[in-house]
C-alpha cells in the first residue's frame, strides 16, 4: 500500500469513527476507496432500490391499520368523538420516531436504525392485535405509537436515499421514495376486505385480518433492511462541502440560522400542514351532504395519487428549475386548491375532486422541494441532524394541524377552513424573500 493512501485510509477511518458509526469498519473504509467509481454507482442504486422496496411494502402494512383503527377505537370505547385518538397517537409515533432515529443514524448507520424502527412497528402492530382482543384502549394507543416510529423510517427513508446523489440528481432520488408510497395507496386498500374474511374464518374479530398484514409486512421490511442494506448507505454518502472535519456535526442552534435551512424546514412544515388541515375535514363535509363513501373513496383516491403518483416529476422539475422555484410553485398550488375547495359550498364532488388532487400536488411540490434543499450545501452529519428536526416538527405540526381542523370546522364553516389553508400556504414566502434579498447582489 502506498503511503498516500495509508495516509488517506487513516483519515477517512478517524473521521468514522468520531461520527460513532458502524462506519469504522476498515473494510467498509477501504473498500469506499479502492472500489471502482462503476461498482460505487452499482451499489448506490441497489441501496436506493432497497430502500424503494422498503417504502412500498412499508406503506402497504401501514394503509391496512391506519384504515381500521378509528373502527378499533369505536369498537372499544364504544365513542366516535375518541375514535381520532389512535391516528394523533401514530403520528406522534412518527415525531418521535423522526428524532429518535435520526439520532441513531449518526452513531450507528441507516441500516440498524432502519431495522430497529419497523421491528418497533411490528410490535406496535402486535399490541394492537392485542388490544382488541383485550377491549384495552391503552394497548391500541400505545401500539399505534410503535407503529408511528416504524412509519418514520419511510419518512427517513427520501433523505438516506438523497444523501447518495450529488445535488444535481438528490431531487430524484429523495422522489422516487416518495413515489414509493403509491403502491401501499394501491395494493393496502384491496387487502382490507379479503383478510377481514379470513380473520371471520378463523374465529377471530374481522379487524384483526388487516392488522395481522401490517405485522407481516413490518416483519418483512425489518428483515429487508437488515439484509438489504449492506453496506450501509451512509458509507457512501455524498457531501456537498469538503471539509476536514465533515465528521462532526454543528449545533443544530447554529445550523437553523442559515436562511436556506429556515425555507426548507418551513416548506416541509407548512407543506404538511395545510394538506392535513383542509384534507381531514373533507370526508366529514362531503358527508355531510350525502355523498357516499364510494364518492368519497374516489375523491380521497385522487388526492392520494396527487400526493405520491406524481413524485417521479416532481424530481425532474427540481433538477431543472431547482428547488427554491419548486416551493414557489407549491405555494401557488395549495392556493388554487384551497380556494377552490372554498367554493365548494354543497360539497360538489367533481370540485372537491380537483380540489384534493392538486392538493395532494401542492404537497409532493413543497414537500420534495423541502427536502431536497434542506441538504444542500450540508456535511452528511449536518444532514442527520437537520432530518430529525424537521421531520419532528412536521408530523407535531401535523398533529396539531389535524386536531385543529376539526375545531375549526365545527367552530365556522369548511369555507372557513379552507381559506385558512390558503393563509397558511403562504407562510414559506416569508423565508424565501429573506433568502432572495440575502442572495441578492
Amino acid at each position: 500500500m502506498t503511503d498516500d493512501r495509508l495516509l488517506k485510509l487513516k483519515a477517512v477511518s478517524r473521521k468514522l469513527k468520531a461520527e460513532g458509526s458502524e462506519r469504522s469498519s476498515l473494510y467498509h473504509v477501504w473498500m469506499s476507496i479502492t472500489a471502482p467509481v462503476a461498482d460505487i454507482e452499482v451499489t448506490r442504486r441497489r441501496l436506493i432500490w432497497t430502500l424503494f422496496a422498503g417504502n412500498a411494502i412499508g406503506s402497504t402494512a401501514y394503509i391496512g391499520i391506519a384504515t381500521v383503527a378509528a373502527l378499533i377505537a369505536d369498537e372499544i370505547t364504544g365513542s366516535t368523538s375518541l375514535s381520532g385518538l389512535p391516528s394523533a397517537t401514530g403520528t406522534l409515533g412518527v415525531a418521535l420516531g423522526a428524532g429518535i432515529l435520526s439520532w441513531t443514524s449518526y452513531r450507528t448507520g441507516r441500516r440498524m436504525s432502519f431495522t430497529a424502527g419497523y421491528a418497533v412497528a411490528v410490535l406496535g402492530a402486535g399490541l394492537v392485535i392485542v388490544s382488541i382482543g383485550s377491549s384495552s384502549f391503552f394497548l391500541l394507543l400505545a401500539g399505534m405509537v410503535g407503529i408511528g416510529i416504524g412509519r418514520s423510517v419511510g419518512q427517513l427513508a427520501r433523505y438516506a436515499a438523497g444523501d447518495m446523489r450529488s445535488e444535481s440528481r438528490r431531487a430524484s432520488a429523495i422522489s422516487l421514495i416518495v413515489w414509493a408510497s403509491t403502491i401501499g395507496a394501491i395494493v393496502g386498500p384491496p387487502l382490507i376486505g379479503p383478510t377481514g374474511s379470513l380473520a371471520l374464518a378463523a374465529g377471530l374479530d374481522e379487524l384483526v385480518g388487516p392488522v395481522v398484514v401490517a405485522v407481516l409486512g413490518y416483519a418483512l421490511v425489518s428483515i429487508l433492511m437488515l439484509i438489504g442494506l449492506r453496506p450501509d448507505p451512509m458509507t457512501l454518502a455524498v457531501s456537498d462541502v469538503d471539509e476536514g472535519n465533515e465528521g462532526v456535526a454543528r449545533p443544530i442552534s447554529g445550523l437553523l440560522r442559515s436562511r436556506t435551512v429556515q425555507l426548507s424546514i418551513t416548506a416541509i412544515i407548512l407543506s404538511q400542514v395545510v394538506m392535513v388541515l383542509v384534507m381531514v375535514m373533507t370526508p366529514i363535509h362531503m358527508r355531510a351532504f350525502g355523498d357516499s363513501l364510494t364518492t368519497i373513496g374516489y375523491v380521497m383516491m385522487a388526492h392520494t395519487l396527487g400526493m405520491f403518483a406524481i413524485a417521479p416529476i416532481t424530481g425532474w422539475f427540481i433538477n431543472r428549475v431547482g428547488a427554491k422555484r419548486m416551493i414557489l410553485v407549491a405555494v401557488a398550488v395549495f392556493l388554487v386548491a384551497c380556494l377552490l375547495a372554498a367554493t365548494a359550498t354543497t360539497a360538489g364532488t367533481s370540485t372537491l375532486l380537483v380540489s384534493m388532487f392538486l392538493l395532494g400536488v401542492a404537497w409532493n411540490f413543497g414537500f420534495v422541494s423541502g427536502s431536497t434543499l434542506l441538504q444542500s450545501g450540508q456535511t452528511v452529519a449536518n444532514r442527520l441532524k437537520l432530518q430529525g428536526v424537521a421531520d419532528t416538527s412536521a408530523w407535531i405540526s401535523s398533529a396539531a394541524a389535524s386536531a385543529g381542523s376539526g375545531i375549526l370546522l365545527s367552530a365556522t364553516s369548511f369555507r372557513t377552513l379552507a381559506l385558512a389553508g390558503a393563509a397558511l400556504a403562504l407562510i414559506p414566502l416569508i423565508p424565501l424573500f429573506r433568502l432572495t434579498v440575502a442572495s441578492a447582489p
